[in-house]
Order: C-alpha cells, then structure tokens, then sequence
C-alpha cells in the first residue's frame, strides 16, 4: 500500500512540475516570442529564438497539446524572418517549413491555427518558384477563411486575407478586397477573452497595412485618420511610428 501510495504522490508531482512547467513558459508566450526576435536581432544571433523552440519543442514532447504546437509554428515564423533579414534564404525557408509541418501535424484545427498557417504560407511564396508560388497563395487565401468560417471575430485572418490581397498584382485582381478586410480587422478586439495563453498578434499590422493601403491610393485624409487611432492605441509600435515620415511628406 506504501509503494502505491508513492507512486501515486510521484505521479501528482510529475504532472504538477509539468503543469508548472507549462505556465511558466506559456504564460504570455507570445510577447517572449517578440523578446527573443528583438533580442536576436540585436545580438544578430539567433540563439534567444532557438532557446525558446526548444524550451516549446521539450513541452511538446511531454504533454502533446495544439497551443504548445501553435507557439513553436509562431516562434518558427519570427526566426524565418530573423533569416530573411540576415540574408539567410536557405535558413530562412527550412525553419518556416518546420513551423507550418508542426502546425499540419496538429490532432485537430482551430480558427486560430487556421490563421497562423494562411499567415506562414502567405510568408513562404517568396521561396516558391512560378506556379507553385499561385497554388500556395490559393492554400493561404482558403486557410484564412476557413479560420473565419469557424470565427468571425478572428481579426488575424482578415488581416492575412487583406495582406494576400494588398500584395497581389493589380493584373492579376489583388487591391480590391485588402481595404475591406483591414478594415475588419481594426475593428476587432484582439481577443474575445482575455487570456495570457492564447494569440492577440496582428491589430497593430492591419493598422499598418490599412494605413499603407491608403498611402499608396494618395488617400491621405484617410491614412492620416487610421494613423491617429493606431497611434493612440499602439504608442510604441515601431512599423506605425515610421509611416508619421510619408504622412507628413
């Protein structure tokens, strides 16, 4: 009865430490996620964001969950950035695969997963030659509204659907839809439930691309006034700030 009774308090203690070890590395991920790009960056080594892939890919191991997977595939695309910015393709393109395979492998889809998918793939065709480029932005474009159909107040895939759209050629129909669906997007709140745990990326980014959007259609009333509330909303978001220069010229 003393050996049950042990291995019963080890297991407790086991799942405790993990349970802790959880909330301690996912609370708040996604702002570590950002630590460590800007910390990278910086240091112009990628060691703060390999840190935490690994930290995320260990937890994973132990106790397989979606968020865990969500937050790997998240910090994957800041360092596929961080390679692009360091010029390096390769690198770059090898890490993104990983995020976006960790993400497919996922037991079940959610609009969130959904989002973060269409945004990594919209991400990748900058790597993908002629056709392939056509049936990946496709992939991305279905992905986002698949995240919608599943919830509407999903401001992160309206933000993907508008970015596709932005940077889609005229010829080819692209500009017709991204004022729409940056609009959407400022229009959301970042999360329906407050949750330290969960996404709240991508308001501030429909700002900029809604404010871009207008720069570039010589719409300047309009950017100033999305400039404004942006602004006020995110103080100190460094792409926002910068767009004050075109604004003012």
């Amino acid at each position: 009865m003393k050996t049950i009774a042990l291995c019963l308090a080890c297991g407790l203690f086991i799942n405790s430490c993990l349970a802790h070890q959880a909330d301690t590395l996912l609370n708040n991920v996604q702002q570590k996620v950002i630590n460590a790009f800007v910390e990278a960056k910086i240091s112009q080594s990628d060691t703060p964001l390999i840190t935490l892939e690994q930290a995320l890919s260990v937890l994973n191991e132990k106790n397989k969950n979606n968020i865990v997977m969500y937050w790997y595939s998240y910090a994957c695309y800041y360092h596929s950035i961080l390679l692009l910015i360091q010029k390096d393709l390769q690198g770059s393109e090898k890490i993104l695969e990983t995020g976006i395979k960790m993400l497919q492998a996922s037991v079940s889809e959610t609009s969130e997963q959904l989002a973060l998918l269409a945004l990594m793939e919209s991400f990748s065709i900058q790597y993908a030659p002629g056709m392939e480029a056509v049936s990946i932005a496709n992939r991305s474009v279905k992905h986002a509204e698949e995240a919608i159909q599943l919830d509407s107040t999903n401001l992160r895939a309206y933000y993907v659907l508008g970015s596709n759209d932005f940077y889609t050629p005229e010829q080819y129909g692209g500009g017709k839809k991204a004022e729409g669906y940056f609009k959407k997007a400022v229009s959301l709140p970042d999360q329906s439930i407050r949750n330290p745990y969960l996404p709240s990326w991508g308001k501030n980014s429909a700002y900029e691309m809604l404010i871009r959007f207008y720069i570039r259609q010589h719409q300047y009333d309009q950017a100033k006034a999305f400039y404004q509330q942006a602004i006020a909303i995110f103080p100190n978001d460094y792409m926002i700030s910068r767009l004050a220069g075109e604004l003012t010229n």
